[in-house]
């Protein structure tokens, strides 16, 4: 989809130029050019602010999964140990 927004935008850009060739008008076609560079810009600021956030949005998920896994590793270890206690607690009483 983004290629044939780029196409798109590129083949307007080339009619506008030779629209304002054939014009004879070149304060038209810099302002057509420079029209289009603003329009870059507007769309390049918008791209780094969604990547921006993108990257930070999976930053946060790995912290999130690291946490989880930590969990998870603690209450394996309490389980075990939970295990060994209530062998030592049945052993102890058995004697």
């Amino acid at each position: 989809m983004i290629i044939f927004l780029r196409l798109v935008s590129i083949i307007l850009l080339c009619g506008a130029g030779y629209l304002c060739y054939e014009l004879k008008d070149y304060k038209l076609a810099i302002f057509v050019c420079a029209g289009f560079i603003t329009g870059i810009m507007f769309t390049l600021s918008y791209v780094l602010d969604v990547s921006r956030k993108l990257k930070a949005y999976k930053r946060e998920l790995e912290k999130s999964s690291i946490s989880t896994d930590e969990s998870d590793s603690k209450v394996k270890v309490l389980e075990s140990k939970i295990e060994v206690l209530e062998k030592a607690l049945k052993d102890a009483l058995n004697k």
